[in-house]
């Protein structure tokens, strides 16, 4: 690969070191703005005041690029109490999948609340946790972990868990 030795002015050499965001070095900001502007069209030859041709290549330093702007628009999502505890006691299971999403999990909880009470939502959490807990404790000591919260409600896996009934026993079964 040729090597391309640049010099650069002590004035744009400030510019430089102000604008270079804490997670790149001084190389990796510079081949930053050189990819840059090779991906912006350049006239070369065209008149400068001075009336000599200009080849240099002027670029203003994009703000996507300083880290501290990305984080200024964000705003915390408020969710009603009933969802939080909801949520709170699906972060309880000891066996789930690691990556939850909160906002995923609220559009697919007040979908799910249309068809079913919050009372009913928190039941079945609750009630998964002790069949969780039960079978970890279990000889077996396995439980199957639960998926994203937010698949769980859309999936409606809870459904099976608000079913009250209990299997007829006839004489002479085994319990």
């Amino acid at each position: 690969m040729p090597e391309l030795r640049i010099q650069i002015p002590d004035a744009l050499d400030a510019k430089i070191e102000a604008a270079m965001p804490e997670y790149l070095d001084r190389k990796g900001f510079l081949c930053l703005l050189i990819d840059q502007a090779l991906d912006t069209p350049v006239t070369l030859g065209v008149q400068s005041a001075a009336g000599t041709p200009s080849t240099s290549i002027s670029s203003s330093i994009p703000k996507s690029i300083n880290s501290k702007n990305k984080k200024e628009g964000r705003k915390r999502q408020e969710y009603p109490e009933a969802f939080e505890a909801f949520w709170k006691g699906y972060q309880q299971f000891p066996e789930k999948a690691s990556k939850q999403s909160k906002p995923l999990a609220f559009t697919a909880w007040e979908e799910a609340c249309q068809l079913h009470p919050t009372d009913e939502l928190q039941r079945a959490v609750d009630r998964q946790l002790e069949i969780q807990q039960q079978e970890l404790r279990s000889a077996r000591g396995f439980t199957v972990a639960m998926p994203d919260c937010f698949r769980w409600l859309r999936d409606e896996c809870f459904v099976a868990l608000l079913e009250t009934h209990a299997p007829a026993r006839r004489e002479g079964d085994w319990i």
